[in-house]
């Protein structure tokens, strides 16, 4: 590679780095004078799939788009250029001249405590502006501080693009055995290391490299305590208690215990420097109202390089390249987080007046809902779409359904797009409103199914010609799976008198959460996936089309003891997961009735959890069964489990592990295991719609069925009583049906379905010369795919 010509511009005279999906180079621009050098980073991956191509080109796209904001920010590299060539793709950045933080910290070398304050502060408010573009950093640690040359401020280098999308990459392509930890061990937040990321965590990395800098260890020097898993480190060094209690706050285990923001920590810190102790942090909320602070000033020293008036984003963008660092930041690591976009100690302008009026919260919470005239899934965007969006912000129907009608030419498989379209296609008319409430963060995959079901629903209703004439628009709302997040979302909902029921949420914490606002202010919850037992106690405003757990702790108690003639059984889950729990719970009872006792329990979310140790422990105890409980956030740990076993003691498992995932990554390990799923979907009517109406390639699953059921459910009850508490009348009464995906709707009184879940197996299936897996009934046997 050394001495190529890239981009026709760029020519390649050093390498920095490589990695699983891509390389890092210096490189010098023969277009400019002089000749300056540059950073580029090249993305690899090899895939025939013009689909999977098509998904890096947007996702390539919308990383590089995100980093030219970040780049307005004085220390943050700027992005110079982003192309493709032959199919891979490249980023240009500033090269920067300095030195990482990471050289000043040689041993025996500490920090005094004006210059971590220095420090800190100087990060800090770089991160104000990184999460101020709904960005995480995520990988926080001293080489990616760079001290700049020119004033000793730090630079914020390496947002993780390669790994951000090489890991996308390997999800599209089924190589997950190439995907990339976007952290690093001593430095990440416990939350990080489960893949569930909050802006707290680029906190927590932070406040480990003070603690680095104050006691001259390495974080995989400090020992943790073995009950709360906090970091052990104010024996290593003498600091005044202000600083200490602030760091402590900082890098607390849990992330509701830390600052919530950049601000937030800013403001806190500022008390320190003074000398007084920082305020005590109240329990995380997810929508924390952030003030702006004052200027924080410390007397600048040699020593600390600190300027505390030179944070500025950049005014004129085709300024003239200055020199930079040989480490560029890559893109971002994407998050549609909730944020406030303000600067804090620093002189930047801040917003009219009339802005600062508005309240904060509830700008943030609008951020996160939209019928059209904002994107919420930055994934799926395309030119068309955004024009479509922009069309219907200014209500411009008519040219909103000409662009988003071309977006769904382009893209079939993404259900935002339809929605908007049957919004837009409505324009001014009367209609009716629903919410759908999923996450589309970290699983955003599971929230694409859903709103597959929900755009279906709406899509077919409208068609039809709406509910007596009048056409069904929906809400989509972004809870991220947060429980905090969903609960002032549904407190935004329940005041919002056009919405007339709502579909969601996703996770059973975060319905259960979102679920009691709904109740206390008589607005519908019809919840399609959460399971737990606790939903059917909520009350009469609450219905699902999920079976509860105790319903799937019979089905698989009753397969393990009547099929497999297996009584010893071990179970996997998540202590800190309410359906998890509630999974496990209704499983030992069930159990229990049959004179069966659970012979050991194995908490996945640990900090100290072992999979290997977990899984020898188990046979060594002479399990004959293992039984997986576990949630989202702990559903990696659960597939390496499945690895681990190879087979050897029977696995049974709830709906959460029934994805795609598991089959491209346990695979042939995972034949045989059982799966307790609400619904079949193979070789039904429902099936072969949705695959004309998004695509063969396009995910179809059980959550797709039961999102589309619940909002046939709302649609049913709009048709006789088109009110709030009209539709809570219809679904309570004993003879309420609605048409649904496998099996009509029917509700108990307690507001759970009527029905009973279906019992999958994963078979192998033989396609050519591959072998491929799948869930398959009980019974099923395998048929060659042609």
């Amino acid at each position: 590679m050394l001495g190529e010509l890239l981009g026709a511009r760029y020519r390649v005279i050093n390498v920095l780095g490589s990695g699983g999906f891509g390389h890092t180079y210096i490189a010098e621009d023969t277009q400019r004078p002089g000749k300056p050098r540059c950073v580029l980073k090249h993305l690899t991956f090899a895939s025939s799939n013009a689909l999977v191509l098509q998904q890096v080109r947007r996702l390539f796209q919308t990383e590089a788009e995100t980093l030219e904001r970040l780049g307005r920010h004085d220390q943050i590299p700027q992005l110079l250029a982003y192309f493709e060539e032959e199919q891979e793709f490249y980023l240009v950045q500033e090269f920067i001249e300095g030195h990482p933080l990471s050289d000043e910290l040689t041993e025996g070398v500490r920090f005094t405590e004006s210059q971590v304050i220095a420090l800190l502060d100087d990060v800090l408010s770089v991160l104000e502006f990184v999460h101020a573009q709904g960005v995480i950093h995520r990988d926080i640690k001293p080489e990616n501080l760079i001290r700049r040359d020119r004033d000793g401020h730090f630079v914020l280098i390496d947002f993780g693009a390669v790994k951000t999308l090489g890991n996308t990459i390997a999800e599209a392509t089924g190589e997950t055995s190439f995907s990339i930890p976007i952290y690093t061990s001593g430095y990440g937040a416990s939350e990080q290391c489960l893949g569930r990321p909050q802006f707290s965590s680029d906190l927590y990395s932070l406040g480990m490299v003070a603690i680095q800098t104050l006691t001259g260890m390495r974080p995989s020097q400090l020992p943790q305590d073995f009950n709360t898993s906090e970091i052990i480190w104010r024996d290593q060094v003498q600091v005044g208690e202000p600083l200490a209690a602030f760091l402590d706050q900082t890098i607390c285990y849990h992330y509701i215990h830390r600052y919530q923001s950049a601000l937030e920590a800013r403001q806190a810190l500022q008390q320190v420097a003074t000398g007084l102790m920082p305020p005590p942090v109240r329990a995380a909320n997810a929508l924390t109202v952030r003030h702006t602070a004052k200027s924080l000033t410390v007397t600048p020293t040699k020593q600390t390089q600190f300027q505390p008036d030179h944070h500025a984003l950049r005014s004129d963008p085709n300024r003239k390249s200055v020199k930079v660092l040989a480490i560029a930041g890559g893109t971002i690591v994407t998050a549609l987080a909730l944020v406030f976009l303000v600067r804090g100690f620093s002189p930047t302008p801040l917003p009219p007046t009339t802005e600062l009026a508005i309240n904060p919260v509830q700008k943030a919470l609008n951020d996160r809902m939209s019928t059209g005239e904002k994107l919420l899934s930055d994934w799926q965007a395309n030119p068309k779409k955004q024009e479509g969006v922009e069309q219907l912000a200014a209500k411009n129907y008519t040219k909103a359904v000409v662009a988003l009608e071309a977006a769904r030419r382009s893209d079939r498989s993404d259900p935002e797009t339809l929605i908007y379209l049957n919004n837009a296609r409505i324009g001014t008319e009367k209609s009716y409103t629903i919410a759908a409430a999923v996450p589309l963060g970290d699983t955003f995959g599971s929230a694409l199914e859903i709103l597959r079901g929900v755009a279906k629903a709406q899509d077919d209703v409208n068609q039809a010609g709406g509910i007596g004439g009048t056409r069904l628009k929906v809400t989509i709302v972004n809870d991220d799976n947060q429980p905090e997040t969903a609960q002032q979302l549904a407190k935004l909902l329940v005041n919002q008198p056009e919405i007339l029921g709502v579909v969601g949420h996703g996770i059973s914490d975060t319905t259960l959460s979102a679920a009691a606002v709904y109740q206390a202010n008589q607005l519908v919850l019809v919840s399609p996936l959460s399971s737990a037992v606790q939903l059917s106690n909520v009350g009469s405003y609450i219905f699902r089309t999920m079976p509860s757990d105790r319903l799937t702790a019979k089905a698989l108690s009753s397969h393990m003891l009547n099929q497999m003639k297996k009584r010893k059984v071990v179970v996997f889950f998540n202590a800190a997961s309410a359906y998890s729990l509630s999974l496990k719970t209704e499983f030992k009872n069930a159990l229990f009735y049959n004179g069966v006792e659970i012979m050991d329990e194995f908490d996945l979310s640990r900090p100290d959890f072992d999979a290997a140790d977990s899984v020898e422990m188990a046979i060594a105890s002479g399990a004959e069964v293992m039984m997986l409980a576990p949630d989202s956030n702990v559903s990696d740990r659960a597939i390496q489990i499945v690895q681990l076993n190879r087979r050897r003691l029977k696995v049974l498992a709830g709906d959460s592990i029934s994805t795609a995932k598991v089959l491209k990554v346990a695979g042939r390990e995972a034949v045989d295991m059982v799966v307790a799923v609400p619904a079949d979907l193979a070789r039904l009517p429902f099936q072969q719609q949705s695959e004309q109406l998004w695509g063969r390639n396009a995910a179809i699953s059980w959550r797709t069925a039961l999102s589309y059921d619940a909002t046939q459910a709302l649609v049913v009850a709009m048709r006789r009583e088109p009110s709030r508490n009209g539709i809570q009348r219809v679904l309570a009464q004993t003879d309420f049906m609605a048409s649904g995906a496998t099996e009509p709707v029917r509700f108990l009184s307690s507001g759970d379905r009527q029905g009973g879940v279906r019992l999958m197996t994963v078979a192998p299936l033989r396609s050519g010369n591959r072998v491929l897996y799948e869930f398959q009934p009980i019974g099923l046997k395998s048929t060659p795919k042609k």
